[in-house]
C-alpha cells in the first residue's frame, strides 16, 4: 500500500495544477437514474431470496480535458426504498458515492501520443472512489487506483481502457470494525459512440469494469472477481427544441456479478440485473 500511495498522491495533488487553465473541453451535467430491481448482497426477503430494491440516483458529473490531461468527477446521491433500510429501519438507505479520476498526458510535453496498433494514445490515470451510507453496514469505502489508460482509435466518440492497481478500505458496521482489503488489480473501460436515429442525435455509452479478488472480508468469506457492466442508449431530446447537447434521456441496463466482491454462490443478492431510466441535463 505504501508504494501505491507514493505513486498516487503526487498524481492527484500535483497534476491538477499542470496547465489546468488550458482545458480544451469542459462539461458539467446533472443527472437522474431510477431502477426498481436493484439487488444488494444479503438484502433478502422472508423466502431468503434477493429483494428487489427501488433506488433513485441523483448525479453531478464534471469532465474536462486538455493536451496535458483531464479530470473526471462523478457524485451520486442514492436514495433507496424500505427494501434497503437505513440503520434505524424507519426509512430507506441514503448513500453518497464519489468517483474521481485524473489523467496525465505526457504527450502534452513531448509531442508524442504513445500510441501503438489500435491504441491512439496512452496516459497515466490515478484516482479514488469514496462512499458513505447510513445503512446498518455503514459503508465507508475508500478505494485508490493508478495505472495506464489506453484511448483507442474510433471514428467518432471515444473508447478507453485503464489497467489499474487497486487498494480498498471499508467499514463493516455489522461486526463493528474497519476492513483493510488486499492490493489487487482492476480494469475500467468506458465508451461514448454517437450516431443518429433518423434526424435525432443519439449515443451508445457506458462502462465495463472488472475488479480482482481482494482477500477475505470481515465475515471470513473470500472475495471474488467483480464485474460491473452498465450500457445505456441516450437520445438528445434538447435537439428537438433547438438546444442540442442539453437534455439527454434514455434507458440503461446494469449487470453486477459478485457485487462489491461478494461471492454470489454464498450470499443472495450479489448478482444484479436492473433496467434503468436515465436523464442528464448539461449545464
Amino acid at each position: 500500500m505504501t508504494s501505491l500511495l507514493r505513486l498516487l498522491v503526487p498524481a492527484l495533488v500535483l497534476a491538477p495544477s499542470l496547465r489546468a487553465s488550458a482545458a480544451d473541453f469542459s462539461d458539467t451535467s446533472l443527472g437522474f437514474r431510477y431502477a426498481d430491481s436493484i439487488h444488494d448482497p444479503a438484502a433478502t426477503g422472508p423466502d431468503g431470496r434477493a429483494t428487489d430494491i427501488g433506488r433513485r440516483y441523483w448525479n453531478l458529473t464534471h469532465v474536462d480535458a486538455s493536451a496535458y490531461g483531464g479530470n473526471f468527477l462523478s457524485v451520486d446521491w442514492q436514495m433507496s426504498n424500505l427494501a434497503a433500510p437505513n440503520r434505524r429501519g424507519d426509512e430507506g438507505m441514503h448513500e453518497v458515492y464519489l468517483i474521481y479520476r485524473r489523467t496525465i498526458d505526457f504527450g502534452g510535453w513531448t509531442g508524442k501520443t504513445f500510441g501503438f496498433g489500435p491504441v491512439q494514445s496512452t496516459t497515466l490515470v490515478a484516482g479514488l472512489d469514496f462512499a458513505n451510507s447510513n445503512a446498518a453496514y455503514e459503508v465507508r469505502k475508500r478505494m485508490l487506483v493508478i495505472g495506464p489508460q489506453f484511448a483507442f482509435d474510433v471514428p467518432r466518440g471515444f473508447l478507453k481502457l485503464a489497467l489499474l492497481a487497486e487498494k480498498e478500505y471499508d467499514h463493516n458496521g455489522i461486526v463493528g470494525r474497519s476492513e483493510n482489503f488486499d492490493l489487487t488489480w482492476a480494469a475500467e473501460s468506458s465508451w461514448a459512440l454517437p450516431f443518429h436515429l433518423g434526424a435525432l442525435p443519439a449515443q451508445f455509452e457506458g462502462y465495463l469494469n472488472f475488479y480482482g479478488p481482494k482477500g477475505r472480508d470481515d465475515f471470513g468469506h473470500g472475495t471474488r472477481t467483480e464485474t460491473l457492466f452498465h450500457p445505456r442508449l441516450m437520445l438528445d431530446l434538447g435537439a428537438l427544441a433547438g438546444h442540442a447537447n442539453r437534455i439527454w434521456a434514455g434507458v440503461g441496463y446494469e449487470y453486477w456479478h459478485n457485487k462489491f466482491g461478494v461471492d454470489h454462490a454464498i450470499t443472495p443478492g450479489a448478482i444484479q440485473n436492473a433496467a434503468l431510466l436515465e436523464l442528464a441535463v448539461h449545464l
